[in-house]
Protein backbone atom coordinates (compact mmCIF):
# COMPACT_ATOMS: atom_id res chain seq x y z
CA UNK A 1 0.00 0.00 0.00
CA UNK A 2 2.77 2.37 0.96
CA UNK A 3 4.56 1.77 -2.26
CA UNK A 4 1.97 2.15 -4.26
CA UNK A 5 1.06 5.98 -2.50
CA UNK A 6 4.72 6.84 -2.92
CA UNK A 7 4.37 5.62 -6.57
CA UNK A 8 1.24 7.48 -7.04
CA UNK A 9 2.76 10.63 -5.42
CA UNK A 10 5.82 10.66 -7.95
CA UNK A 11 3.77 10.46 -10.64
CA UNK A 12 1.46 13.33 -9.91
CA UNK A 13 4.54 15.74 -8.49
CA UNK A 14 6.14 14.54 -12.22
CA UNK A 15 3.10 15.78 -13.85
CA UNK A 16 3.18 19.13 -12.35
CA UNK A 17 6.81 19.78 -13.01
CA UNK A 18 6.22 18.78 -16.79
CA UNK A 19 3.33 21.75 -16.80
CA UNK A 20 4.09 24.80 -18.97
CA UNK A 21 4.13 26.92 -15.79
CA UNK A 22 4.17 26.45 -12.23
CA UNK A 23 3.48 29.34 -9.76
CA UNK A 24 4.38 29.11 -6.19
CA UNK A 25 3.42 31.57 -3.39
CA UNK A 26 5.10 31.45 -0.14
CA UNK A 27 4.98 33.52 3.08
CA UNK A 28 8.39 33.69 4.70
CA UNK A 29 8.57 37.79 4.62
CA UNK A 30 4.60 37.97 5.43
CA UNK A 31 5.35 39.60 9.26
CA UNK A 32 7.07 42.88 6.62
CA UNK A 33 3.63 41.84 4.83
CA UNK A 34 5.92 41.01 1.70
CA UNK A 35 4.52 37.70 -0.46
CA UNK A 36 6.85 35.77 -2.07
CA UNK A 37 6.36 34.43 -5.72
CA UNK A 38 8.24 32.10 -7.59
CA UNK A 39 7.17 31.41 -11.73
CA UNK A 40 8.76 28.47 -13.12
CA UNK A 41 8.60 27.47 -16.56
CA UNK A 42 10.53 26.24 -20.03
CA UNK A 43 11.97 28.99 -22.20
CA UNK A 44 13.24 26.53 -24.77
CA UNK A 45 14.28 28.07 -28.17
CA UNK A 46 13.68 31.68 -26.98
CA UNK A 47 16.23 34.48 -26.29
CA UNK A 48 13.63 36.63 -23.94
CA UNK A 49 10.63 36.55 -22.24
CA UNK A 50 9.24 39.27 -20.68
CA UNK A 51 7.53 39.47 -17.36
CA UNK A 52 4.38 41.99 -17.07
CA UNK A 53 2.12 42.92 -13.76
CA UNK A 54 -1.27 44.40 -14.66
CA UNK A 55 -2.01 47.83 -14.84
CA UNK A 56 -5.80 47.54 -13.40
CA UNK A 57 -8.19 45.26 -12.07
CA UNK A 58 -11.01 43.89 -14.24
CA UNK A 59 -13.92 44.74 -12.49
CA UNK A 60 -12.66 48.47 -11.50
CA UNK A 61 -11.94 51.26 -13.91
CA UNK A 62 -8.67 52.62 -12.83
CA UNK A 63 -5.34 52.32 -13.72
CA UNK A 64 -3.41 50.82 -9.74
CA UNK A 65 0.25 50.58 -11.02
CA UNK A 66 0.21 47.46 -9.30
CA UNK A 67 3.75 47.37 -10.31
CA UNK A 68 4.62 49.49 -7.58
CA UNK A 69 4.41 46.79 -4.87
CA UNK A 70 6.95 44.39 -6.60
CA UNK A 71 10.25 44.27 -5.27
CA UNK A 72 13.30 41.68 -6.29
CA UNK A 73 12.18 40.73 -9.43
CA UNK A 74 15.30 37.62 -10.34
CA UNK A 75 15.65 34.75 -12.33
CA UNK A 76 18.35 33.21 -11.09
CA UNK A 77 21.87 34.03 -12.61
CA UNK A 78 20.41 35.11 -15.83
CA UNK A 79 20.08 38.94 -16.36
CA UNK A 80 17.23 40.68 -16.14
CA UNK A 81 16.33 44.13 -16.85
CA UNK A 82 13.43 46.97 -16.67
CA UNK A 83 12.04 47.67 -19.81
CA UNK A 84 9.28 50.17 -18.52
CA UNK A 85 7.02 50.73 -15.63
CA UNK A 86 5.04 46.93 -15.12
CA UNK A 87 7.50 45.19 -17.44
CA UNK A 88 10.98 43.17 -16.78
CA UNK A 89 12.81 41.26 -19.65
CA UNK A 90 14.56 37.97 -18.75
CA UNK A 91 17.47 36.93 -20.87
CA UNK A 92 16.71 33.45 -21.15
CA UNK A 93 19.38 32.56 -23.89
CA UNK A 94 17.35 29.53 -24.64
CA UNK A 95 17.30 27.88 -21.42
CA UNK A 96 15.26 25.04 -21.28
CA UNK A 97 14.01 25.56 -17.19
CA UNK A 98 13.95 29.22 -16.15
CA UNK A 99 13.08 30.08 -12.52
CA UNK A 100 11.62 33.53 -11.87
CA UNK A 101 11.16 34.88 -8.31
CA UNK A 102 9.76 38.31 -6.79
CA UNK A 103 8.22 39.79 -3.81
CA UNK A 104 4.80 41.64 -3.42
CA UNK A 105 4.63 44.12 -0.86
CA UNK A 106 0.70 43.36 0.51
CA UNK A 107 -0.62 45.92 2.77
CA UNK A 108 -3.89 47.33 1.47
CA UNK A 109 -7.19 46.47 3.19
CA UNK A 110 -9.06 46.41 -0.62
CA UNK A 111 -11.10 43.95 -2.72
CA UNK A 112 -9.44 45.33 -5.70
CA UNK A 113 -5.81 44.89 -3.78
CA UNK A 114 -3.96 42.52 -1.45
CA UNK A 115 -2.97 42.45 2.29
CA UNK A 116 -0.97 40.19 4.32
CA UNK A 117 0.18 39.65 7.57
CA UNK A 118 1.41 36.75 10.34
CA UNK A 119 -2.45 36.99 11.36
CA UNK A 120 -3.89 36.43 7.88
CA UNK A 121 -3.39 37.38 3.69
CA UNK A 122 -6.13 38.19 1.15
CA UNK A 123 -4.64 38.04 -2.14
CA UNK A 124 -6.37 39.57 -5.22
CA UNK A 125 -5.32 37.81 -8.02
CA UNK A 126 -4.10 40.48 -9.97
CA UNK A 127 -2.24 42.47 -7.51
CA UNK A 128 -0.12 39.38 -6.99
CA UNK A 129 0.63 37.48 -9.61
CA UNK A 130 2.32 38.91 -12.77
CA UNK A 131 2.10 37.18 -16.13
CA UNK A 132 4.70 35.73 -18.88
CA UNK A 133 4.12 37.27 -22.44
CA UNK A 134 3.48 34.51 -24.82
CA UNK A 135 2.48 32.27 -21.97
CA UNK A 136 -0.99 33.80 -21.04
CA UNK A 137 -3.24 30.66 -22.54
CA UNK A 138 -1.03 28.06 -20.64
CA UNK A 139 -2.17 25.73 -18.51
CA UNK A 140 -1.09 26.72 -14.54
CA UNK A 141 -0.12 25.03 -11.41
CA UNK A 142 -0.64 26.95 -8.61
CA UNK A 143 1.23 25.66 -5.20
CA UNK A 144 0.29 28.01 -1.67
CA UNK A 145 2.58 27.48 1.07
CA UNK A 146 0.55 28.89 3.91
CA UNK A 147 2.55 30.67 6.88
CA UNK A 148 2.86 28.53 9.85
CA UNK A 149 -0.44 28.29 11.83
CA UNK A 150 -2.82 28.87 9.60
CA UNK A 151 -5.44 26.21 8.84
CA UNK A 152 -7.82 28.07 5.56
CA UNK A 153 -6.66 28.39 2.11
CA UNK A 154 -9.91 29.18 0.15
CA UNK A 155 -9.79 29.77 -3.48
CA UNK A 156 -12.63 28.87 -6.40
CA UNK A 157 -9.85 27.38 -7.65
CA UNK A 158 -10.04 22.71 -8.74
CA UNK A 159 -7.85 21.35 -6.22
CA UNK A 160 -5.16 18.46 -6.94
CA UNK A 161 -6.20 15.17 -4.93
CA UNK A 162 -3.59 14.23 -2.82
CA UNK A 163 -1.10 17.21 -3.02
CA UNK A 164 -1.82 19.36 -0.60
CA UNK A 165 -2.56 22.92 -2.01
CA UNK A 166 -1.83 22.48 -5.05
CA UNK A 167 -4.62 23.87 -7.89
CA UNK A 168 -4.65 24.08 -11.27
CA UNK A 169 -5.78 27.63 -13.73
CA UNK A 170 -6.73 26.63 -17.18
CA UNK A 171 -4.79 29.80 -18.17
CA UNK A 172 -3.67 33.49 -16.35
CA UNK A 173 -6.99 34.95 -16.76
CA UNK A 174 -8.72 32.38 -14.18
CA UNK A 175 -5.66 33.09 -11.96
CA UNK A 176 -6.14 36.46 -12.21
CA UNK A 177 -10.02 36.21 -11.20
CA UNK A 178 -9.51 33.89 -8.13
CA UNK A 179 -8.44 35.92 -4.64
CA UNK A 180 -7.05 33.46 -2.16
CA UNK A 181 -7.89 34.14 1.65
CA UNK A 182 -5.28 32.03 3.86
CA UNK A 183 -5.53 32.29 7.61
CA UNK A 184 -7.91 30.56 10.49
CA UNK A 185 -11.29 31.58 9.49
CA UNK A 186 -14.92 30.89 10.17
CA UNK A 187 -16.95 29.63 7.08
CA UNK A 188 -20.08 27.93 6.21
CA UNK A 189 -21.26 26.45 3.32
CA UNK A 190 -24.82 25.50 1.11
CA UNK A 191 -25.59 24.20 -2.22
CA UNK A 192 -27.76 26.64 -4.73
CA UNK A 193 -28.31 25.44 -8.33
CA UNK A 194 -26.71 22.03 -7.66
CA UNK A 195 -23.44 24.01 -6.94
CA UNK A 196 -21.84 24.14 -3.45
CA UNK A 197 -21.17 28.03 -2.05
CA UNK A 198 -18.92 28.11 0.71
CA UNK A 199 -19.00 31.80 2.71
CA UNK A 200 -15.56 32.69 4.27
CA UNK A 201 -15.64 34.95 6.85
CA UNK A 202 -12.35 37.09 6.91
CA UNK A 203 -11.95 38.98 10.70
CA UNK A 204 -13.76 39.22 13.37
CA UNK A 205 -17.50 40.73 13.71
CA UNK A 206 -21.01 40.11 15.03
CA UNK A 207 -22.33 38.40 12.47
CA UNK A 208 -24.76 35.52 12.63
CA UNK A 209 -23.54 33.14 10.06
CA UNK A 210 -26.87 30.49 10.07
CA UNK A 211 -28.80 34.01 9.33
CA UNK A 212 -26.15 35.00 6.88
CA UNK A 213 -26.02 30.98 5.14
CA UNK A 214 -29.75 31.62 5.02
CA UNK A 215 -29.87 34.59 3.52
CA UNK A 216 -27.35 34.38 0.67
CA UNK A 217 -29.00 31.31 -0.17
CA UNK A 218 -31.94 32.70 -0.97
CA UNK A 219 -30.62 35.45 -3.09
CA UNK A 220 -28.29 32.89 -4.95
CA UNK A 221 -31.82 30.92 -5.29
CA UNK A 222 -33.63 33.58 -6.92
CA UNK A 223 -30.77 34.71 -9.20
CA UNK A 224 -30.54 31.29 -10.38
CA UNK A 225 -34.29 30.82 -10.94
CA UNK A 226 -34.06 33.95 -13.23
CA UNK A 227 -30.79 32.86 -15.27
CA UNK A 228 -31.74 29.21 -15.81
CA UNK A 229 -28.67 27.28 -14.20
CA UNK A 230 -25.03 28.53 -12.25
CA UNK A 231 -22.18 28.54 -14.96
CA UNK A 232 -19.57 28.05 -11.34
CA UNK A 233 -18.58 24.27 -10.33
CA UNK A 234 -17.90 25.97 -7.17
CA UNK A 235 -18.37 29.52 -5.58
CA UNK A 236 -16.99 31.04 -2.68
CA UNK A 237 -18.00 34.43 -1.35
CA UNK A 238 -15.27 36.47 0.55
CA UNK A 239 -16.69 38.35 3.17
CA UNK A 240 -14.01 40.91 4.27
CA UNK A 241 -14.84 42.42 7.75
CA UNK A 242 -13.17 45.61 8.43
CA UNK A 243 -12.87 48.95 10.83
CA UNK A 244 -14.01 50.82 8.17
CA UNK A 245 -14.29 50.78 4.33
CA UNK A 246 -16.77 48.92 1.56
CA UNK A 247 -17.39 47.71 -1.54
CA UNK A 248 -17.15 44.89 -3.44
CA UNK A 249 -15.34 42.91 -6.48
CA UNK A 250 -16.57 40.04 -8.57
CA UNK A 251 -14.57 37.50 -10.01
CA UNK A 252 -15.44 34.29 -12.49
CA UNK A 253 -16.50 31.79 -9.99
CA UNK A 254 -16.36 34.05 -6.48
CA UNK A 255 -16.86 38.08 -4.61
CA UNK A 256 -15.15 39.67 -2.28
CA UNK A 257 -17.73 41.99 -0.11
CA UNK A 258 -16.28 44.64 2.67
CA UNK A 259 -18.51 44.88 6.06
CA UNK A 260 -18.39 47.09 8.82
CA UNK A 261 -17.64 44.24 11.25
CA UNK A 262 -20.08 45.80 13.94
CA UNK A 263 -22.97 46.80 11.94
CA UNK A 264 -24.77 43.46 11.51
CA UNK A 265 -27.20 43.96 13.86
CA UNK A 266 -28.15 46.91 12.40
CA UNK A 267 -31.00 46.19 10.71
CA UNK A 268 -30.68 48.80 7.53
CA UNK A 269 -27.06 48.58 7.25
CA UNK A 270 -27.45 44.80 7.13
CA UNK A 271 -30.23 45.09 4.57
CA UNK A 272 -27.91 47.80 2.39
CA UNK A 273 -24.87 44.31 2.36
CA UNK A 274 -27.24 42.39 1.36
CA UNK A 275 -28.08 44.83 -1.88
CA UNK A 276 -24.08 44.29 -2.18
CA UNK A 277 -24.14 40.78 -2.30
CA UNK A 278 -26.83 40.16 -4.82
CA UNK A 279 -25.08 42.42 -6.39
CA UNK A 280 -21.61 41.10 -6.93
CA UNK A 281 -23.32 37.79 -6.97
CA UNK A 282 -25.60 38.65 -10.68
CA UNK A 283 -22.22 39.66 -11.79
CA UNK A 284 -21.68 36.00 -11.83
CA UNK A 285 -23.83 36.16 -15.23
CA UNK A 286 -23.48 39.99 -16.17
CA UNK A 287 -20.22 40.86 -16.38
CA UNK A 288 -18.28 37.96 -16.11
CA UNK A 289 -20.50 35.96 -18.28
CA UNK A 290 -23.25 38.04 -19.99
CA UNK A 291 -21.06 40.66 -21.44
CA UNK A 292 -19.96 44.47 -23.27
CA UNK A 293 -17.47 42.65 -26.29
CA UNK A 294 -14.70 44.97 -24.98
CA UNK A 295 -14.63 43.27 -21.50
CA UNK A 296 -12.46 40.39 -22.26
CA UNK A 297 -10.16 38.74 -23.58
CA UNK A 298 -8.51 41.48 -21.08
CA UNK A 299 -5.34 43.65 -22.09
CA UNK A 300 -4.03 43.95 -18.61
CA UNK A 301 -1.47 46.35 -20.01
CA UNK A 302 -4.00 49.62 -20.76
CA UNK A 303 -7.12 50.78 -20.02
CA UNK A 304 -9.89 48.97 -21.84
CA UNK A 305 -13.10 51.36 -22.88
CA UNK A 306 -16.75 50.55 -23.59
CA UNK A 307 -19.67 52.47 -23.79
CA UNK A 308 -21.84 49.67 -21.93
CA UNK A 309 -20.67 50.29 -18.29
CA UNK A 310 -24.19 51.40 -17.58
CA UNK A 311 -25.60 47.70 -18.73
CA UNK A 312 -22.55 45.86 -16.58
CA UNK A 313 -23.19 48.06 -13.23
CA UNK A 314 -26.25 49.80 -13.83
CA UNK A 315 -28.55 46.87 -14.71
CA UNK A 316 -26.72 44.89 -12.14
CA UNK A 317 -27.76 47.65 -9.63
CA UNK A 318 -31.50 47.48 -11.24
CA UNK A 319 -31.37 43.34 -10.28
CA UNK A 320 -29.59 43.45 -7.00
CA UNK A 321 -32.70 45.68 -5.63
CA UNK A 322 -35.03 43.92 -7.82
CA UNK A 323 -33.17 40.38 -6.11
CA UNK A 324 -33.90 41.60 -2.30
CA UNK A 325 -38.13 42.77 -3.66
CA UNK A 326 -38.34 39.19 -4.99
CA UNK A 327 -37.16 37.32 -1.76
CA UNK A 328 -39.30 39.66 0.96
CA UNK A 329 -36.62 41.64 1.88
CA UNK A 330 -38.15 44.90 0.31
CA UNK A 331 -42.29 45.23 0.14
CA UNK A 332 -43.33 47.34 -2.26
CA UNK A 333 -43.43 50.61 -0.53
CA UNK A 334 -39.84 50.13 0.51
CA UNK A 335 -38.60 49.04 -3.06
CA UNK A 336 -40.70 52.13 -5.00
CA UNK A 337 -38.61 54.67 -2.22
CA UNK A 338 -35.38 52.83 -3.42
CA UNK A 339 -36.18 53.95 -7.03
CA UNK A 340 -37.49 57.19 -6.26
CA UNK A 341 -34.10 57.94 -4.50
CA UNK A 342 -32.25 56.81 -7.41
CA UNK A 343 -34.70 59.31 -9.38
CA UNK A 344 -34.09 62.24 -6.95
CA UNK A 345 -30.11 61.44 -6.71
CA UNK A 346 -30.01 62.38 -10.76
CA UNK A 347 -32.17 65.09 -11.25
CA UNK A 348 -30.42 67.00 -8.83
CA UNK A 349 -27.18 66.30 -10.63
CA UNK A 350 -26.46 69.14 -12.78
CA UNK A 351 -24.15 66.90 -14.57
CA UNK A 352 -27.03 65.34 -16.21
CA UNK A 353 -27.12 68.47 -18.69
CA UNK A 354 -23.65 67.62 -19.96
CA UNK A 355 -23.03 64.14 -19.80
CA UNK A 356 -25.01 61.04 -21.51
CA UNK A 357 -24.73 57.95 -20.08
CA UNK A 358 -22.80 55.97 -22.89
CA UNK A 359 -20.31 58.90 -22.40
CA UNK A 360 -19.97 58.35 -18.67
CA UNK A 361 -19.24 54.85 -19.46
CA UNK A 362 -16.52 55.69 -21.62
CA UNK A 363 -15.01 58.10 -19.21
CA UNK A 364 -15.00 56.33 -15.95
CA UNK A 365 -11.24 55.32 -16.17
CA UNK A 366 -11.04 59.27 -16.13
CA UNK A 367 -14.34 60.85 -14.58
CA UNK A 368 -16.04 57.53 -12.32
CA UNK A 369 -12.27 56.95 -10.68
CA UNK A 370 -11.28 60.55 -10.85
CA UNK A 371 -13.83 62.56 -9.34
CA UNK A 372 -13.11 66.21 -8.02
CA UNK A 373 -15.36 68.94 -6.70
CA UNK A 374 -16.75 70.13 -9.78
CA UNK A 375 -17.97 66.48 -10.77
CA UNK A 376 -21.33 66.85 -10.33
CA UNK A 377 -21.66 69.69 -12.75
CA UNK A 378 -19.99 67.56 -15.56
CA UNK A 379 -20.81 64.14 -14.89
CA UNK A 380 -23.20 61.47 -14.08
CA UNK A 381 -23.09 58.20 -12.75
CA UNK A 382 -23.27 54.80 -14.84
CA UNK A 383 -24.30 53.44 -11.94
CA UNK A 384 -27.35 55.75 -10.97
CA UNK A 385 -28.44 56.74 -14.13
CA UNK A 386 -27.75 53.23 -15.43
CA UNK A 387 -30.05 51.87 -12.98
CA UNK A 388 -32.85 54.36 -14.06
CA UNK A 389 -32.10 53.04 -17.39
CA UNK A 390 -32.80 49.27 -16.18
CA UNK A 391 -35.70 49.92 -14.50
CA UNK A 392 -37.53 52.47 -17.48
CA UNK A 393 -35.69 49.94 -20.26
CA UNK A 394 -37.54 46.72 -18.07
CA UNK A 395 -41.22 48.87 -18.22
CA UNK A 396 -40.55 49.94 -21.81
CA UNK A 397 -40.35 46.05 -23.23
CA UNK A 398 -42.81 44.86 -20.60
CA UNK A 399 -45.90 47.39 -21.53
CA UNK A 400 -46.57 45.97 -24.73
CA UNK A 401 -45.01 42.21 -24.80
CA UNK A 402 -44.97 39.52 -21.65
CA UNK A 403 -41.96 39.09 -22.00
CA UNK A 404 -39.34 41.39 -20.06
CA UNK A 405 -35.63 42.44 -19.30
CA UNK A 406 -35.36 39.23 -17.47
CA UNK A 407 -35.81 37.36 -21.33
CA UNK A 408 -33.45 39.55 -22.43
CA UNK A 409 -30.69 38.91 -19.81
CA UNK A 410 -31.48 34.95 -20.62
CA UNK A 411 -31.39 35.38 -23.97
CA UNK A 412 -27.52 36.99 -24.01
CA UNK A 413 -26.32 34.30 -21.75
CA UNK A 414 -27.53 31.56 -23.95
CA UNK A 415 -26.84 33.06 -27.42
CA UNK A 416 -23.56 34.85 -27.07
CA UNK A 417 -21.91 33.45 -23.79
CA UNK A 418 -22.92 29.62 -24.11
CA UNK A 419 -23.40 29.34 -27.84
CA UNK A 420 -20.62 31.91 -29.14
CA UNK A 421 -18.54 32.42 -26.51
CA UNK A 422 -18.22 36.17 -26.94
CA UNK A 423 -19.51 39.68 -25.22
CA UNK A 424 -21.66 41.57 -27.17
CA UNK A 425 -21.84 44.94 -28.93
CA UNK A 426 -24.27 47.76 -27.83
CA UNK A 427 -25.87 47.22 -31.55
CA UNK A 428 -26.54 43.83 -30.55
CA UNK A 429 -27.81 44.58 -26.96
CA UNK A 430 -30.36 47.08 -28.69
CA UNK A 431 -31.34 44.22 -31.25
CA UNK A 432 -32.76 41.60 -28.63
CA UNK A 433 -34.11 44.03 -26.09
CA UNK A 434 -35.89 44.81 -29.75
CA UNK A 435 -36.69 41.70 -29.94
CA UNK A 436 -38.00 40.84 -26.59
CA UNK A 437 -40.47 44.31 -26.91
CA UNK A 438 -41.74 43.78 -30.21
CA UNK A 439 -40.86 46.63 -31.54
CA UNK A 440 -37.73 48.64 -32.52
CA UNK A 441 -36.07 49.70 -29.54
CA UNK A 442 -33.77 52.36 -31.05
CA UNK A 443 -35.48 55.49 -30.14
CA UNK A 444 -35.75 54.60 -26.77
CA UNK A 445 -31.88 54.10 -26.12
CA UNK A 446 -31.12 57.15 -28.45
CA UNK A 447 -32.23 59.46 -25.67
CA UNK A 448 -32.01 57.38 -22.40
CA UNK A 449 -28.50 55.99 -23.31
CA UNK A 450 -27.21 58.43 -26.34
CA UNK A 451 -28.59 61.84 -25.18
CA UNK A 452 -29.30 64.01 -22.33
CA UNK A 453 -32.87 64.48 -23.49
CA UNK A 454 -34.46 64.85 -19.93
CA UNK A 455 -36.65 61.33 -18.69
CA UNK A 456 -40.20 61.38 -19.04
CA UNK A 457 -41.01 59.01 -16.06
CA UNK A 458 -44.72 59.83 -15.84
CA UNK A 459 -45.02 58.59 -19.39
CA UNK A 460 -43.39 55.20 -18.32
CA UNK A 461 -45.07 54.80 -14.82
CA UNK A 462 -48.24 56.07 -15.59
CA UNK A 463 -48.76 52.79 -18.00
CA UNK A 464 -48.23 50.60 -14.90
CA UNK A 465 -50.80 52.85 -12.41
CA UNK A 466 -48.21 54.07 -10.48
CA UNK A 467 -47.76 57.93 -9.87
CA UNK A 468 -44.55 59.89 -9.62
CA UNK A 469 -45.15 63.24 -7.72
CA UNK A 470 -42.76 65.55 -7.00
CA UNK A 471 -43.16 67.01 -2.97
CA UNK A 472 -41.34 69.94 -3.48
CA UNK A 473 -43.56 71.91 -5.76
CA UNK A 474 -45.68 74.21 -4.12
CA UNK A 475 -42.73 75.20 -1.55
CA UNK A 476 -40.65 77.99 -1.64
CA UNK A 477 -37.17 77.01 -0.48
CA UNK A 478 -33.82 79.28 -0.64
CA UNK A 479 -31.27 78.19 -1.80
CA UNK A 480 -27.73 78.77 -2.26
CA UNK A 481 -26.26 75.90 -4.19
CA UNK A 482 -23.34 75.52 -1.85
CA UNK A 483 -22.77 71.63 -0.37
CA UNK A 484 -19.88 72.28 2.57
CA UNK A 485 -18.50 70.58 5.48
CA UNK A 486 -17.24 70.87 8.82
CA UNK A 487 -13.20 70.74 8.71
CA UNK A 488 -11.54 71.23 12.49
CA UNK A 489 -14.66 73.81 13.34
CA UNK A 490 -14.04 75.47 10.32
CA UNK A 491 -16.85 75.57 7.37
CA UNK A 492 -15.20 74.60 3.78
CA UNK A 493 -17.12 74.57 0.51
CA UNK A 494 -17.00 71.07 -1.48
CA UNK A 495 -18.79 71.89 -4.06
CA UNK A 496 -20.75 74.29 -5.93
CA UNK A 497 -23.84 74.01 -7.91
CA UNK A 498 -23.50 75.59 -11.63
CA UNK A 499 -25.51 78.35 -12.15
CA UNK A 500 -26.42 78.56 -8.27
CA UNK A 501 -26.41 82.06 -6.26
CA UNK A 502 -23.22 80.96 -4.40
CA UNK A 503 -21.08 80.94 -8.39
CA UNK A 504 -22.82 84.50 -8.95
CA UNK A 505 -21.28 85.72 -5.86
CA UNK A 506 -18.16 84.84 -6.39
CA UNK A 507 -17.80 81.86 -4.19
CA UNK A 508 -15.39 79.14 -4.94
CA UNK A 509 -14.65 75.75 -3.62
CA UNK A 510 -12.23 75.36 -0.39
CA UNK A 511 -13.54 78.80 0.39
CA UNK A 512 -13.60 78.92 4.09
CA UNK A 513 -17.13 80.47 5.31
CA UNK A 514 -16.22 82.89 8.33
CA UNK A 515 -19.72 84.48 8.50
CA UNK A 516 -23.70 85.15 6.80
CA UNK A 517 -24.51 88.61 8.27
CA UNK A 518 -22.47 89.45 10.94
CA UNK A 519 -22.67 86.25 12.62
CA UNK A 520 -20.56 83.26 12.78
CA UNK A 521 -21.11 80.61 11.28
CA UNK A 522 -20.54 77.36 13.07
CA UNK A 523 -22.38 74.49 10.52
CA UNK A 524 -22.19 73.91 6.97
CA UNK A 525 -23.51 76.72 5.19
CA UNK A 526 -26.43 75.28 3.31
CA UNK A 527 -28.28 74.45 6.78
CA UNK A 528 -28.88 78.14 6.93
CA UNK A 529 -30.43 78.44 3.53
CA UNK A 530 -34.16 77.76 5.24
CA UNK A 531 -33.35 80.85 7.43
CA UNK A 532 -33.38 83.10 4.53
CA UNK A 533 -36.56 83.90 2.13
CA UNK A 534 -36.04 83.74 -1.66
CA UNK A 535 -34.30 87.08 -3.52
CA UNK A 536 -32.85 87.83 -0.33
CA UNK A 537 -29.32 89.00 -0.06
CA UNK A 538 -26.75 88.46 2.84
CA UNK A 539 -23.17 89.67 3.29
CA UNK A 540 -20.64 86.60 3.09
CA UNK A 541 -17.47 87.24 4.74
CA UNK A 542 -14.79 84.18 3.39
CA UNK A 543 -11.39 83.27 3.64
CA UNK A 544 -9.74 82.60 0.47
CA UNK A 545 -5.83 81.30 0.59
CA UNK A 546 -5.67 82.98 3.77
CA UNK A 547 -6.73 86.43 2.65
CA UNK A 548 -10.11 87.66 4.15
CA UNK A 549 -12.84 88.25 1.59
CA UNK A 550 -16.67 90.37 1.09
CA UNK A 551 -19.23 89.17 -0.66
CA UNK A 552 -22.79 89.30 -1.54
CA UNK A 553 -25.16 86.54 -2.03
CA UNK A 554 -28.80 86.64 -3.63
CA UNK A 555 -30.86 83.82 -2.90
CA UNK A 556 -33.16 82.07 -5.39
CA UNK A 557 -36.04 79.26 -5.18
CA UNK A 558 -34.29 75.93 -4.88
CA UNK A 559 -35.42 73.50 -7.87
CA UNK A 560 -34.35 70.40 -6.46
CA UNK A 561 -36.94 67.58 -6.55
CA UNK A 562 -37.99 65.37 -3.95
CA UNK A 563 -40.20 62.59 -6.38
CA UNK A 564 -42.17 60.10 -4.70
CA UNK A 565 -43.51 56.79 -6.46
CA UNK A 566 -47.03 55.51 -5.29
CA UNK A 567 -49.50 52.72 -6.82
CA UNK A 568 -52.68 54.60 -7.83
CA UNK A 569 -53.75 51.39 -9.30
CA UNK A 570 -53.54 48.99 -7.39
CA UNK A 571 -54.98 46.49 -10.23
CA UNK A 572 -52.75 47.04 -12.71
CA UNK A 573 -51.79 43.47 -13.80
CA UNK A 574 -48.49 44.67 -15.26
CA UNK A 575 -47.64 46.49 -12.26
CA UNK A 576 -48.01 43.45 -9.97
CA UNK A 577 -46.11 41.59 -12.94
CA UNK A 578 -43.58 44.02 -12.44
CA UNK A 579 -43.81 43.86 -8.52
CA UNK A 580 -43.76 40.23 -8.36
CA UNK A 581 -47.40 40.68 -6.65
CA UNK A 582 -49.04 37.51 -8.63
Amino acid sequence: MLKKLFTFTLIVLASLTSQALNYTVSFDKVKSHYVSVAIDFDAAGKDFVDFEVPVWTPGSYKVREFSNAYENVKAGELPITRVDKNTWRIETKGAAAVKLSYDVYCFAVSVRQSYADEKYAFLHGVSTFGYLQGYEKEEITLTIQPYEGWNNVEVALPQTKGVGNVYTCENYDLLADSPIALGNFEKTSYTSGKVPHTVVMIGEGNYDLDKIKTDFKKISDSQIAMMGDHPSERYTHFIYNVGSGGGGLEHLNSQTSMMNRWAYTNASRYKNFLGLIAHEYFHLWNVKRVRPIQLGPFDYNQEVYTDMLWIAEGITSYYDDKTLLRIGEYDTEKYLSIIASQINRLENTPGKNVMSLAHSSILAWVKAYLPNEESVNQTVSYYNKGMIAGVLLDLEIRSESNKSLDDVMRALYTDFYKKQGRGFTHDEFIAVCSQMAGRDMTSFFDKVIFSTTPLNYDEVFSKYGIEIKDQNVGKVTAWSGVVSKMDGGKNVIANIYTGSPAVEAGLSVNDEILSVDGWRVTTQLEKQDSKHDVNSEVEIIYARDGKVYTTTMTYTQSHKVDYKLTIADADNKKCKAWLSLD
